[in-house]
């Protein structure tokens, strides 16, 4: 056996990479020279090759870290690595966005005490109007700070890439940000028109701002329910083989009629006192409150839930 032959023996349990091979013809060189020294000094070759062999010690530990850390780098390169960092102009976005939020919630808040506080003040009338006049303000100054923002971040968030997912195309994440202020409009302005209307004295406040927030919100929850529903999948390499798994292991676990004959009986239970507690409370305390008795009923639920698939 050569030294050749020796040193790849050495390393036939271990992936091979660049830096692996290179320190496997570093060592055959250290080798061969070690040897042709004890051969000049009289010593057979054969002994030679034993000596410088044995003088090598363990080196399997620095070849086993040697291939982890490349595997390691391999991976992270390959499946988590962000090639599209968040440059300069990307924060700047963010900063920008968030403080015309923030400057449109302040300066909400401030016409709204302005208002309210004019109209309890001496020198103007109906103090009953203030709150309304107030709400409106409110609405009407937050209204295009905060779809503006709403919007932007929402077209930031998609086209950034993260170490689970690539970046959406600036395209779609446009449609995105369009469903999105759509949304965030069509909430903003049912206070405007609500109020508006109450200040009339005209009992249609609720309906008239029905009519104006449908118009706006159904265009864009179809917008953004076509965009969900054909949504591609983003996923990298390593989250999509993780996201697979654990598909495939819940499934598992709700395909055994054990667990969900067990899970549907905790389930029975669990809504069956929850409905026994709100009709309990509804006649003691309310029915006001009495409906709070459904969050921890679902709280209850998911917690049940969460354990049964730990144990499983």
């Amino acid at each position: 056996m050569n030294t050749q032959e020796y040193v790849k023996s050495l390393f036939s349990d271990y992936e091979e990479n660049e830096e692996l091979i290179d320190f496997m013809e570093e060592l055959q060189s250290n080798l061969d020279a070690r040897i042709a020294n004890l051969t000049r000094k009289g010593l057979a070759e054969k002994d030679a090759f034993d000596k410088a062999c044995a003088e090598l010690g363990d080196i399997s530990v620095l070849a086993k870290e040697l291939s982890l850390k490349k595997r390691r780098e391999v991976f992270e390169e390959a499946y988590m690595d962000i090639r599209n960092y968040m440059n300069s102009k990307r924060i700047a976005a963010y900063v920008i966005f968030g403080i015309t939020a923030l400057f449109g919630i302040i300066t909400a808040i401030v016409g709204y005490l302005a208002v309210v506080g004019s109209f309890n003040s001496n020198w103007l009338p109906g103090p009953g109007f203030g709150t309304e006049i107030g709400l409106i303000t409110l609405s009407s100054v937050l209204l295009p700070f905060l779809v503006a923002s709403i919007s932007g971040f929402t077209f930031l968030g998609l086209t950034q890439e993260t170490s689970s997912h690539y970046s959406m195309g600036n395209k779609r994440a446009a449609w995105y940000s369009l469903a999105a202020a759509l949304i965030s409009l069509s909430v903003l302005v049912i206070p405007i028109i609500y109020y508006s209307v109450q200040l009339s004295e005209t009992p249609f406040g609720l309906m008239s701002a029905l009519v104006v927030f449908l118009p706006i919100a159904l265009p864009g929850g179809g917008l953004l329910a076509f965009l969900v529903l054909s949504e591609k999948n983003r996923f990298k390499p390593w989250a999509a083989s993780l996201h697979e798994n654990t598909i495939k292991r819940e499934m598992n676990l709700w395909n055994d009629s054990a667990v969900s004959s067990r899970f549907g009986m905790f389930s029975g239970a669990i809504w069956i006192f929850a409905m026994a507690l709100f009709i309990l409370f509804g006649f003691l305390a309310g029915f006001r409150y009495s409906w709070l008795v459904f969050l921890f009923a679902v709280a209850i639920q998911l917690l049940v839930q969460g354990l049964m698939m730990k144990k499983k």
